[in-house]
This record gives C-alpha cells, sequence and structure tokens, in this order.
C-alpha cells in the first residue's frame, strides 16, 4: 500500500439531537493511502458521510484521532481549521447543489481553471449557466470540476454517482483516475460497483447489525391490464431556448410498474413534473389527490419526526394511512422518533417514498428512488414500488438505471427529450 495521507484512529462520533444522542461512528479505525482512491462502503446510515466530513475538517470526533499530512486535525484552532480546509482538502457533498453557489455561474465559481477540465466531464458548453439551470446529473459533474479545479491533495466526494447515468459516471470515473495518477488523493462514499472497481483501497461500515441480504424482485413481463389513469400526448416543453421534451405520449395503466430510463439531462424529470401538473402542458392536468410525486430533493418537514413525516398526508386528509407498514417494509421503524437531520441521504430518501404512499394514490410519479440506496435498501424501495402496483397503484418511475427494466411492466427510452416505448 502507498504511504498513508490521512489517518483514523478509534474515531468515534456523536451527535446531541431533538431525539436524543445519536452515535454515527464508534471506534473507527481507516488508513487512507496517498495518491490513491480509497472507497468508503456501507450499507445507508452506516456513518459514511460522518466518516468523510471528519476527514475534510468539517467536524470533529468526539474521541479518537483524524490525521491528515500528519497534523491532527483535533489539535487545530479555528483559524487553522479553516487554512486547513482552504488548502488542503476539496470536499463534495452529497447534495450537488450545496457544492455550488446559485448566484454565480459555473466559470465563476472556478476562475482561471482549464477548460479541458470541464470538457473531460462533458460540461464545457454549461460553464455559463447558474446551479438552477443545470439537470441533476449536470450539478453533480459541475461541483465534482470546481472540487478538481481547487488543485488540493484531499478530495473527499460523497456518492458521486448517485445523480448519474453509466456513461456521464464514467467519464467522472476516468477523472478520478487521471488525478490519482497525477498525485491526487480521493475518499468516496459509495455503494456503486464502478466506483470499487476502481477503488484502490476499501473502508467497509456497518450498523453493528446484519442489513439482510438483497432479494432481487422480479415482475412478470405481462399482466392483465388496469384501467388508463393518465394518458397525455404530443407532450412538448422548452427552458429558454433549450429544448427539454417534444412530442412526448405517455399512457399508465392502474397497477402497472413503469419505468423511464436516460441519461442526466435527457428530459426525465421534466416530464415527470408535466404529467404531475407542476409544469403547464397543453391538456386537462390530473387531480392533485390522486398524484403522488418523489422528487430528487425530498421535501421532508424538518420539524417533524420520520412517522410523522410519512404520516403528514393521511393527517392532513383526516384519513387512515398505511403508515405502520411502510415503516416496516423499508426498514425505517427503529428510525421512526428521529428527525430528517438525523438520517443519512438514503434513509431520507426512503421516507419520501413512504409519504407518497401513505394514501395508496392513483398515480405514483417517482424521480431516481434508489439513486442514494445501497443494494439491500434499493431493493426494498423497488419491491415497495412492486407492491403498491399489485395494491393498484400506476407508478411510474424516472431512473438512469437500465437494469430497472426487468422489474417494470413497461419501459420507455428518452434521449433528447424524445421518448420510445422499449417495452
Amino acid at each position: 500500500m502507498p504511504e498513508p495521507l490521512a489517518l483514523v484512529d478509534s474515531v468515534a462520533k456523536s451527535y446531541t439531537t431533538q431525539s436524543g444522542v445519536v452515535a454515527a461512528l464508534d471506534a473507527v479505525d481507516a488508513i487512507i493511502p496517498a495518491a490513491a482512491t480509497t472507497a468508503i462502503l456501507g450499507v445507508s446510515g452506516s456513518g459514511k458521510s460522518t466518516l468523510l466530513r471528519l476527514l475534510a475538517g468539517l467536524e470533529l470526533p468526539s474521541s479518537g484521532r483524524v490525521l491528515v499530512g500528519g497534523t491532527e486535525l483535533g489539535h487545530l484552532d479555528g483559524r487553522q481549521l479553516r487554512r486547513f480546509r482552504r488548502d488542503e482538502v476539496a470536499f463534495v457533498s452529497q447534495r450537488a447543489a450545496d457544492n455550488l453557489f446559485p448566484h454565480l455561474t459555473i466559470a465563476e465559481h472556478a476562475p482561471g481553471a482549464p477548460a479541458a477540465l470541464f470538457e473531460r466531464l462533458g460540461i464545457a458548453s454549461r460553464l455559463h449557466a447558474r446551479p438552477a439551470q443545470l439537470s441533476g446529473g449536470e450539478l453533480a459533474r459541475a461541483a465534482f470540476a470546481v472540487a478538481l479545479a481547487r488543485g488540493a491533495p484531499l478530495v473527499v466526494v460523497d456518492e458521486p454517482t448517485a445523480e448519474l447515468d453509466r456513461a456521464s459516471a464514467a467519464t467522472l470515473l476516468a477523472a478520478i483516475r487521471a488525478a490519482t495518477a497525477e498525485g491526487t488523493t480521493f475518499v468516496v462514499a459509495t455503494h456503486d460497483p464502478d466506483v470499487l472497481a476502481i477503488a484502490d483501497h476499501v473502508v467497509e461500515l456497518e450498523r453493528g447489525r446484519n442489513a439482510g441480504d438483497p432479494l432481487p424482485v422480479e415482475l412478470p413481463m405481462t399482466r392483465a391490464a388496469g384501467e388508463v389513469v393518465l394518458r397525455r400526448e404530443g407532450l412538448t416543453f422548452s427552458y429558454g431556448s433549450t429544448q427539454a421534451l417534444l412530442e412526448v405520449t405517455v399512457e399508465l395503466r392502474a397497477g402497472e410498474l413503469a419505468v423511464v430510463v436516460g441519461r442526466s439531462g435527457s428530459g426525465k424529470s421534466t416530464l415527470l413534473m408535466l404529467l404531475g401538473g407542476w409544469l403547464r402542458a397543453d391538456g386537462a392536468d390530473p387531480s392533485w389527490a390522486d398524484v403522488a410525486y418523489v422528487p430528487q430533493r425530498f421535501g421532508l418537514v424538518p420539524e417533524l419526526t420520520v412517522r410523522e413525516n410519512v404520516d403528514l398526508p393521511a393527517r392532513l386528509a383526516g384519513a387512515a394511512g398505511a403508515t405502520g407498514e411502510l415503516l416496516e417494509r423499508l426498514a425505517l421503524t427503529e428510525l421512526e422518533n428521529r428527525f430528517p437531520a438525523e438520517l443519512s441521504i438514503g434513509q431520507q430518501q426512503r421516507v419520501a417514498v413512504a409519504r407518497a404512499l401513505c394514501l395508496r394514490p392513483r398515480i405514483l410519479l417517482v424521480d431516481e428512488p434508489s439513486s442514494h440506496q445501497d443494494a439491500a435498501s434499493a431493493e426494498r424501495v423497488w419491491a415497495l414500488l412492486a407492491w403498491a402496483a399489485e395494491q393498484g397503484t400506476a407508478c411510474f418511475v424516472a431512473t438512469h438505471e437500465p437494469d430497472s427494466r426487468r422489474r417494470a411492466h413497461a419501459s420507455w427510452e428518452i434521449e433528447g427529450g424524445r421518448l420510445a416505448r422499449s417495452r
């Protein structure tokens, strides 16, 4: 193994929260080799993001030591820590938009950076766009490019490929390999096998209990067609001069799990917002009472617990919801009294999916439901969607995962705003 750049020595980290003390890490040890890629592996909620924040000097351990470049971060004062974060490390949060200033263009985030860096990541044409004008995948690549442009010896990245299609992820991984060859050290939290494939070293975290083996969800390729609950024809939509969708027709049936597969920026999210009536288009929109929507930004209420968030639609409607069953199916029961800020991003995503299904809606629109999930948790999400379809809900899922087609009764492909039926 190459010489270590960083050392994590018997580190524990606890947080005092509204629901009590949450132990995120307990006696964790890790060696981070220099000029190499270390993958941090573990199920959602295992402490991966906490470990990254400790290595980046954004938080300090409750006990134990974190050393980077021979310096123990816990011994630095405030000014020294700020200098460390400015000069020695670049941190890329799992929420891509959190890495960028909304009022700056991408070029303004990295003045003087070589254009080749942005070309390598396929976003050179978006340098003069602001974050709000980018798709989720473009945001992720832009944030990563801005981090690389800083030239820090240590780059700490949380789930960099979560919102990327396979081709876009490959360009990002190629950039990691190229920067590693030039001496940069990467620490990457991930559940992506492609990231693990390029890793030189792996640190695996567990929550202290077995999450269970993932059970693959295979659905029949044919089934009795239910009634048509939503049909939209000739959907066309543009953002300024950018054509997002062109003459798209979609039909959803009760009890059907359907997926639309496409790359980042292909128009998937725009299609969901048009189908749900959040963007204006020709034709009659379905009643919001019939539609549940899970966006890539989950919209959980921070003041409510997990159970209260999931149960919120039922409480507002004065009806009985399926809260308990949903929490159990998504392995959230033990977290039901925590607040969103006390959860990992993957756990928050599962809470959002559960909330959307609380009242068993006629139509469920879901944007990248497994993007932040480890393998076992992703299977739980897909199994829940299959269960919802069995109960009669028309589930329409936007995803960049081609393998999702095997789970669906119907599938489409979208490219450049054009939709084609694949099954």
